[in-house]
């Protein structure tokens, strides 16, 4: 009986704590608009830390005085922005492959800790920093990619590639690049707060798709709650209850 219980409780310990999770991230962060998510807090919550722990991140706190006083003495919000980034914090991209799309290549807090990217941390850290600041920058999907793009109008914006410190490649150069898809219709439209988590949430689940499918699951069941229309995540979710043994 100890045995089966035990057993029991290793089977839905992680598709508990994941509906937890998300349901008390939904309650902190979001008020039913999806533009009060804050990215900042949503970092934090990633990483099972209170709303507000960037307060006591050294980093965080000495980054955002590099860009107030880059800003105080050139008046130029981009470039501030990207000499925090790509110089202050001398963030790098961690390299194509499974590298750009580990753990610590997807939250921003563990991005901060050791300097080395993928396109989603360093988007999200520099979202953060944009949320902190109140500069004009919004992250934009394609197939299988982020980046960033500064200004509020599509037609002006300058778009900043976060895996070659800040390089601007046109929309075109991206259509171009991008071109195999797959193709969602959501390209090139300003991820919300609450979506950009669903997505962040959608790469945690791909971590363990070949690994732990219990696990891969329920971060698809949060990506899910927060990113509905994305269709990859329904895709995966299919792919990972096929692989179930049939006892489970």
């Amino acid at each position: 009986m100890l045995a089966r219980l035990t057993a029991l409780a290793k089977r839905f310990f992680w598709p508990v704590l994941i509906v937890v999770f998300a349901a008390s991230l939904a309650l902190v962060l979001w008020s039913g608009q999806t533009e009060n998510m804050s990215f900042k807090d949503a970092a934090c919550s990633f990483e099972d830390k209170l709303p507000g722990c960037l307060e006591s991140e050294p980093a965080w706190s000495e980054g955002l005085a590099f860009y107030d006083s880059a800003l105080k003495a050139s008046s130029d919000t981009l470039q501030s922005l990207k000499a925090l980034l790509w110089e202050h914090w001398n963030l790098e991209f961690a390299g194509a492959g499974e590298p750009a799309v580990a753990r610590n290549s997807i939250l921003p807090l563990r991005v901060l800790e050791t300097r080395k990217s993928g396109c989603m941390g360093l988007s999200w850290l520099a979202m953060m920093v944009a949320e902190s600041r109140q500069i004009p920058l919004s992250v934009i999907m394609l197939p299988g990619h982020v980046f960033l793009r500064y200004g509020a109008d599509s037609a002006t914006g300058v778009n900043l590639e976060p895996n070659r410190e800040g390089y601007s490649y046109t929309d075109q150069e991206y259509r171009e690049k991008y071109k195999k898809g797959p193709w969602t219709g959501l390209e090139f439209k300003p991820l919300t707060p609450t979506q950009f988590v669903g997505l962040a949430a959608f790469n945690m689940g791909n971590l363990y798709l070949d690994s732990d499918l219990r696990k891969a699951l329920t971060w698809y069941r949060m990506a899910e709650e927060f990113f509905s229309e994305y269709p990859g995540i329904k895709a995966n979710q299919e792919i990972a209850k096929s692989r179930l043994p049939d006892h489970l």
